[in-house]
């Protein structure tokens, strides 16, 4: 099955193999669902409009839970290895907040808002051995990095881009890809300096980012120009281009067995 959220819609449950929708899930009038992640059998959500996250069991085909962050413009989900640790950025209120217990389910969870400065945090991404959390702020062009044990941030600096919106580590954790949809522009941190070592122009509009768990590449879709952009991360160049349909932005990655 794939899950794909929509403001305005609700989640649609389809059917991977057949190409065909199951059903829509309604998560509530005006609740503006926006991420989507699926672990442990359970699909998490935000609902950005009710300033929540939700959890729907595909197999019941219910809503289990809704959880209220306290916090404006909930809008992504980062989920850490062990599954028991979300993280969430608030856009309306320049903060990340950490729900810790999330996999328990209620009355368990415990909720953490850390602010970050900048104006409008909205990308995030854990590095991979789970020690930093990056995320990038839109108003402002600026990368916040967050200590995962401590829970503060422990740095921040800025890049200048006009319209930082994503971010996301490669495998290795050695890089960090961050799209600009202001100018169109791909640009890769060094991890360990903190350095930019390149910048790419792509179209217009990036605004999905894809690192598959196998690596080797990365995949952008380039939201204004309708196509998804294949980037080799080792030469850091663009190598292909996938026409799509019109407006590109989430994607996720199937393995076939």
């Amino acid at each position: 099955m794939a899950f794909v959220a929509s403001p305005s819609e609700g989640i649609s449950v389809i059917d991977v193999p057949a190409m065909k929708e199951l059903r829509r899930v309604d998560t509530g009038a005006l609740s503006a669902p926006h991420d989507v992640l699926f672990a442990g059998g359970k699909l998490y959500f935000t609902a950005e409009g009710y300033k929540t996250i939700g959890r729907y069991d595909p197999a019941a085909n219910k809503v289990e839970w809704m959880l209220g962050i306290g916090q404006d413009g909930t809008h992504l989900l980062v989920l850490a290895k062990d599954q028991q640790t979300m993280w969430v950025p608030n856009r309306g209120s320049n903060s990340i907040s950490v729900i810790d217990g999330v996999a328990a389910g209620p009355p368990k969870f415990k909720t953490t808002a850390i602010p970050v400065p900048g104006k409008t945090p909205e990308g995030l991404d854990l590095s991979p051995d789970g020690r930093e959390l990056w995320t990038v702020t839109r108003g402002d062009g600026g990368v916040s990095i967050i200590d995962t044990a401590s829970r503060k941030v422990i740095q921040s600096f800025s890049l200048k881009l006009t319209d930082a919106n994503r971010v996301k580590f490669t495998p290795d954790g050695s890089k960090v890809i961050i799209l600009d949809g202001g100018t169109g522009t791909l640009v890769v941190v060094d991890v360990a300096s903190r350095k930019e070592i390149k910048r790419l122009k792509l179209g217009t509009s990036p605004e999905g980012i894809l690192v598959p768990p196998t690596g080797g590449r990365a995949y952008v879709a380039v939201n204004g120009d309708n196509y998804v952009s294949v980037i080799d991360l080792k030469t850091l160049a663009e190598t292909g281009r996938i026409p799509t349909g019109r407006g590109p932005d989430g994607m996720a990655w199937a393995e076939r067995k």
